[in-house]
């Protein structure tokens, strides 16, 4: 079959749109945050999106999604962008690379490594191209390659349009209605999450 290796992307809109603005005017981290607020990109307490929890939350459930496993969050390594500066983004610059908030899950042969972080990656590459408040998800397979998903992730009009979806499974499942499972398994079916020892 065509099985996930790893999954990896920008899960979080509102940290994307502060890194997109650091980088592309020279404005530091606290000047964008507050023009995120008044945007509405980002809460009044923003701590849940630009320290990773948001981010990790998503991750857990496409770690579920892509390796059959119960959701495990609370083993998710997380560090957020707060503590990113101009000198940072500059830096990643004049090396070729551009710095994105990243959620990452893999396959090893310890197990399932999963990691939320700012993440230097090729200005060349795909995910690099993935700019304001969207968010994209990459898929690697063993027989299809590298998939790319991306669409809005912050905002009124994507949190309405996803309430919407939520509203409209819960209605479908109503008894008497078939629907397929959440996690394409039933809950039962799911293996138990095994952390993989990570890297150093």
């Amino acid at each position: 079959g065509n099985s996930v290796n790893r999954v990896f992307g920008i899960l979080n809109g509102t940290c994307n749109y502060i890194l997109t603005r650091m980088e592309a005017e020279g404005v530091s981290f606290d000047v964008v945050l507050k023009d995120a607020q008044r945007l509405g990109y980002a809460e009044a307490d923003p701590t849940f999106d630009i320290e990773g929890h948001d981010t990790a939350h998503k991750l857990s459930i496409l770690t579920s999604l892509a390796f059959g496993t119960r959701i495990a969050a609370n083993d998710i390594y997380m560090e957020g962008i707060s503590n990113i500066t101009q000198a940072d983004i500059r830096a990643a610059g004049d090396l070729g690379y551009r710095i994105k908030l990243l959620g990452v899950a893999q396959r090893t042969e310890s197990g399932i490594e999963q990691r939320v972080h700012p993440t230097m990656v090729p200005t060349a590459s795909v995910i690099a191209q993935v700019h304001g408040v969207t968010n994209a998800v990459a898929i690697e397979t063993d027989i299809l390659g590298e998939l790319l998903l991306s669409g809005p992730g912050a905002g009124g009009n994507a949190t309405a349009s996803a309430v919407i979806g939520d509203v409209a499974d819960i209605a479908k499942s109503r008894p008497g209605f078939q629907h397929g499972p959440v996690f394409g398994r039933p809950a039962k079916e799911l293996k138990p999450y095994r952390k993989a020892q990570m890297r150093s």
